[in-house]
């Protein structure tokens, strides 16, 4: 069986400008914006959020995994670290942790244009715990 190939930090360009985020059936208004650290290397990716009940956050993400797979390394405004590991593959992108508090996945389809991201957002209740709807997020893109 052929193994996928190493990821390249080129993928991430689908990624790159500002993106208006929002959570279908509620009024949780955001902006997201990725760039490339100067110099490259990493993908920064800076989330905020117009309502205080829910943290903004930054990412770096870049090839930091096991053989050079992606991850993201998550920070927000409550003080929560969390790192993912990451795919952007066939437009669609992917982020999972099995953390010692719940399991999370992020399960993001681009449009055939690439400017809107179609996300599902699950999470389980247990360490190990099977994964259940959270809640779905919409990315469109307003700047390149």
């Amino acid at each position: 069986m052929a193994q996928d190939p190493k990821p390249t930090l080129e993928q991430l360009n689908i990624l790159i400008g500002e993106w208006e985020t929002s959570v279908p059936g509620l009024e949780v208004p955001g902006r997201t914006t990725f760039e490339w650290l100067e110099s490259g290397g990493f993908l920064i990716q800076r989330s905020t959020v117009e309502r205080s009940e829910y943290p903004n956050a930054v990412s770096i993400i870049g090839g930091t995994g096991s053989d050079g797979a992606f991850q993201q390394h998550y920070f927000d405004s409550r003080g929560v670290a969390r790192i993912y590991d990451m795919t952007l593959k066939d437009n669609v992108w992917t982020l999972f942790r099995d953390g010692p508090d719940w399991p999370q996945r992020f399960v993001g389809r681009f449009s055939a244009d690439g400017n809107a991201i179609h996300a599902r957002l699950e999470r389980g209740s247990y360490p190990g715990g099977p994964l259940e709807h959270d809640f779905d997020m919409v990315y469109t893109r307003i700047l390149p």
